[in-house]
């Protein structure tokens, strides 16, 4: 009984101890990530700033975000102190590196676009600017590795200690058979929530996409990926559907962000476009009216989309198509690769950018390939992008099926960079000669093809 009574009274005391001690440090590193995050959100609104100005000339975009900012400094002695607090003194080279590259940053890119955004190195002082920010999101992302490292080291110091404890109370049946139960219900609650979360993952999925038609005389393949691996939900957008028996649009789209938010707007511009283009037949009007309607509803600088929208005219055989900042778009024909550039910037900028359209005649036999550039911007472990020059090369020795060449360009991407790192959506069709027995549904949600 004394020893008993020893061991129920030592053991929740020690127990507490042990948890506070972890919690307490859990709570240093949740100080320091939520420092690292403010650090690069001050970051993001100076790119989304100097991003805004250089596309429109507009000086409204220079608040008080504008480059050079001195809150960065700041926040990253805040984000060094936090450190400090946690016990991890080396991840302070780190920020230091980070507040060199931010200054390199505003020296070197930012303060010559704002001196002269139309000057004819604007394009390399951005391109600069993107290899800069790369680095600086690497050094976040090591930072984060090291946080989380913490965190793990904090949570396995936490159950040795535990481990331990429990140990000393071995002898005590009762004991033993109260944890047991506990755990015990505690993973049936875990199990369950988890089956209802995943429910209802599933439900916002299927309620943000909706089914569609290939066009006519056409075959059809796609394939999407989520950067966000707990749901098959992001911000890439595949989309198909007939206006009439001789005409179909397809469109796909790349909104800002990752995960739900991302798909939210990717599912606005989904729903908008097929409004807007009921009863339309110029790809470029539906574009420029959507642009409008997009900057009406969403006033956040930093939410944007990408995108591409063609028409496909089964008696001609003709392709229309307006393009709002989308690159990876091509059409082969044989062995030729044909590159479909842009004819817009990318929606959410500015409210009275001119959208043109494009024709393309296509023969049998032609296929369109267009993809979001979670394709080209696949990076491998050095860091390298899969990049367009390789795209070209798989679609040019790629099999003439669409399905097939939509597996196999994920696969690769997948291979190359060791796991899709941004949502990917891929649609390719090809020009038949007329077959009713091809069935003209499909839905744009599936499972990623596996390498």
């Amino acid at each position: 009984m004394a020893a008993f009574l020893a061991t129920a009274l030592a053991g929740p005391l020690i127990g507490v101890r042990q948890l506070d001690a972890a919690s307490g440090a859990q709570v240093r590193l949740a100080n320091a990530r939520s420092e690292l995050d403010a650090l690069l959100q001050i970051q993001l609104a100076e790119e989304t700033s100097l991003r805004g100005y250089v596309s429109t000339h507009d000086p409204s975009f220079l608040g008080e975000d504008k480059p050079p900012n001195p809150a960065f400094d700041r926040q990253a002695r805040a984000l060094e102190d936090r450190l400090r607090d946690a016990a991890i003194p080396d991840a302070i080279e780190t920020v230091e590196n980070m507040r060199r590259l931010h200054l390199d940053w505003e020296t070197n890119v930012a303060a010559p676009l704002l001196r002269n955004s139309a000057s004819r190195d604007a394009y390399t002082l951005q391109k600069t600017g993107k290899l800069v920010t790369d680095r600086m999101s690497q050094d976040a992302a090591n930072l984060r590795g090291e946080l989380a490292a913490a965190s793990d080291g904090v949570e396995a110091s936490l159950r040795r200690r535990i481990n331990a404890t429990v140990a000393i109370s071995a002898g005590i049946v009762t004991v033993f058979a109260i944890v047991a139960l506990w755990y015990a219900i505690g993973r049936a609650t875990a199990v369950a929530r988890l089956a209802q979360g995943q429910a209802l993952v599933d439900a916002l999925q299927r309620t943000l996409r909706v089914g569609g038609q290939r066009p006519p005389r056409t075959q059809m393949g796609f394939a999407y990926a989520s950067a966000t691996r707990e749901a098959l939900i992001g911000g890439d957008v595949l989309d198909a559907w007939r206006a009439n028996p001789s005409l179909g649009w397809f469109l796909i789209a790349d909104a800002s962000g990752k995960g739900i938010e991302a798909a939210r707007h990717a599912a606005f511009a989904q729903y908008a476009i097929r409004a807007l283009a009921a009863g339309a037949d110029d790809p470029a009007d539906v574009v420029g009216r959507f642009n409008r309607l997009f900057l009406d509803t969403f006033d956040d600088p930093s939410v944007f989309v990408v995108l591409f929208l063609g028409a496909f005219d089964a008696q001609t055989q003709t392709l229309r198509y307006a393009s709002a900042g989308h690159g990876t778009a091509y059409v082969r024909r044989g062995s030729l690769i044909e590159r479909l550039a842009p004819t817009g910037s990318i929606i959410g900028i500015d409210k009275n950018e001119a959208y043109t359209t494009v024709m393309v005649p296509l023969r049998v036999g032609d296929l369109v390939l267009l993809a979001t550039d979670g394709l080209g911007e696949a990076r491998n472990a050095e860091g390298e992008m899969l990049g367009e020059d390789r795209v070209e090369s798989l679609l040019r020795e790629a099999p003439s099926d669409p399905q097939a060449l939509c597996d196999l360009l994920v696969v690769s991407a997948d291979a190359y960079s060791g796991g899709v790192q941004d949502d990917l959506a891929i649609i390719a069709l090809r020009v038949i000669h007329d077959d009713p027995s091809l069935e003209t549904a499909f839905s744009p949600i599936g499972e990623m093809p596996s390498a």
